[in-house]
């Protein structure tokens, strides 16, 4: 009996362990708890909605499958010629990524209505997995505001993965002050595995795999293209032991043109990529070090690499850091990949150096393979080498911090973040297409671009309720139209922008003349977009 007894406490206290988070958030997410009070496990699809959408400090504990997929619909939009679905393609619903010359009309796309339609997410939430906990063909949608909000352990796919516009499996809607997604893998999405919208939020993403195998590839390539976005003026973004794979763009992409943006990549690993890995824009403040890429065609896009603000650490140039980190970087490796240019834009490692309690000390190099294929995902969770966790291979801060990365405090979002931010479209549906998350932005010019539209995540647009078919805003399409199309505009001093580039915005000094039928029509305070009198962009009301 006494030894039965004991079984059972060691069984509860396992159990307890299990349902709560595991580790501590580091980097920019320092000091993000989370929910609190004992777990709730959801049984229904229903009842988790419920649990989430609220402010109330929970820990909501996932222990199986949701699956919200066969409740199909349909809806008119389009196919390319240069990469049909026939051939490996996605389709594009609505009718915002349909107004050019390689477009074919599409009269009946089908797809899951809830892709479109993410679960909304409250503050102070815990969301954890087992192992077992998978968000099946719908995401999660931060809501504006919301903050101290973890999620660790979920797996999300099969978010209608042929189609953009279908629905981003993690969004932030701005405003978020403290996220930390962790041990968490994204594959199979139509739009985005992660994107952060306009104003500015603060967050950590570790020990997370982004599987880009796809048979519906943007590029048909076999390689997913919407990876994650991240162009929330003043955003705070560490990116940490994650596995970047079979991804073709957006790996990731960081600002855009206007806005400004703090960023941290450490010993994330990235492998067998038919596109790019980094893309960024001036305004993006980044220290990039102790990285992997392996078979990577484009480790950083050509617009970046002209970037004045980006610091990407080599042998030459790890010194550098000594002045504002207290320590040298830890310089990148690049095998089998394409050119990893030496960037030393000390005013953004300067700019990022200002948070020093949330940058993180990363491992040489040499030692990320192996630490980052036996920690990431949702089976790892808890494992030796989980960031936060205090094993010997958790990152550590900067010296002259003085604390571990697991008990600093949050950093405030620095001087150069604008007092006040545009006001943003509710969480729900978005009063107006936004122009930059319609059209993506384009891929390097050596690649097969995908079409412009912005971020994918403006087929977070839910449906109207007169109509079938979810409207683009620009998440995912806009890239496709052409990250670098839209964007080389502005950096050649064309006095033309491209169709569905960049026209305007808060300090925009591009082009604001757009070509012959279309017309620049303002998305939000800081992006206007030329858009083709075809187009047409829909307002919906809550």
């Amino acid at each position: 009996m006494r030894l039965q007894s004991i079984a059972a406490i060691l069984a509860a206290a396992a159990t307890a362990s299990a349902q709560s988070v595991s580790g501590k958030a580091y980097g920019f997410a320092a000091g993000v708890t989370g929910g609190e009070g004992e777990a709730v496990t959801p049984s229904s699809a229903e009842e988790l909605a419920t649990l989430l959408a609220d402010d109330t400090p929970r820990v909501i504990y996932l222990d199986k499958e949701f699956d919200f997929t066969g409740d199909v619909k349909t809806g008119a939009g389009c196919d390319r010629k240069s990469c049909s679905a026939s051939n490996g393609g996605q389709l594009y619903l609505g009718d915002l990524s349909c107004g050019g010359d390689d477009n074919v009309a599409v009269s009946s796309i089908t797809y899951d209505a809830a892709g479109p339609e993410p679960l909304p997410v409250g503050s102070n939430k815990s969301i954890i997995g087992n192992g077992k906990a998978v968000l099946k063909g719908k995401g999660l949608s931060i809501k504006k505001g919301s903050k101290n909000v973890i999620v660790q352990g979920i797996e999300f796919t099969d978010i209608n993965p042929g189609v953009v516009w279908g629905g981003d499996a993690l969004e932030l809607k701005g405003l978020n002050d403290g996220v930390w997604i962790d041990h968490c893998k994204f594959s199979k999405v139509g739009c985005m595995f992660i994107v952060s919208h306009y104003d500015g939020s603060r967050l950590t993403i570790s020990n997370s795999e982004f599987d880009g195998v796809t048979d519906t590839s943007a590029s048909c390539n076999g390689n997913h293209y919407w990876t994650m976005m991240f162009y929330g003026e003043g955003d705070q973004v560490t990116l940490d032991r994650n596995h970047f794979h079979d991804v073709a763009g957006r790996a990731p992409k960081l600002g855009e043109p206007g806005t400004n943006g703090y960023f941290h990549a450490t010993n994330n690993y990235f492998q067998n990529m038919k596109g790019h890995a980094f893309d960024a824009y001036q305004g993006a403040n980044a220290i990039i070090e102790g990285n992997v890429f392996d078979g990577v065609d484009t480790p950083i896009t050509k617009e970046a690499a002209s970037v004045s603000t980006l610091f990407v650490a080599d042998e030459s140039g790890a010194s550098a850091c000594q002045s504002a980190l207290g320590r040298a970087c830890v310089p990148n490796s690049a095998t089998s990949s394409g050119d990893l240019p030496s960037l030393k834009g000390e005013s953004g490692l300067n700019a990022v150096a200002k948070n020093k309690d949330n940058i993180i000390t990363p491992v040489s190099a040499s030692e990320v393979t192996a630490l980052v294929l036996g920690s990431v995902g949702p089976a790892n969770v808890g494992s030796g080498s989980n960031s936060g966790s205090g094993s010997d291979s958790t990152p550590s801060q900067s010296p002259e911090s003085g604390n571990d990365a697991t008990e600093t405090t949050p950093a405030t979002t620095p001087e150069t973040t604008p007092e006040s931010t545009p006001e943003t479209a509710p969480e729900t549906t978005p009063e107006a297409v936004n122009e930059q998350e319609a059209l993506p932005d384009y891929p390097e010019e050596t690649e097969v671009e995908p079409v412009a539209s912005d971020d994918c995540e403006e087929t977070d647009a839910t449906p109207s309720k007169t109509e079938e078919k979810p409207v683009a805003t620009g998440d995912c399409d806009e890239e496709e139209t052409s990250e670098a199309a839209a964007d080389s505009s502005s950096s050649t001093g064309s006095s033309t922008a491209q169709m569905y580039g960049q026209c305007g915005g808060k300090n925009w000094t591009g082009a604001t003349t757009c070509p012959s039928g279309s017309s620049c029509k303002k998305m939000n305070d800081y992006y206007s977009q030329c858009i083709g009198s075809n187009s047409r962009v829909r307002r919906y009301v809550q």
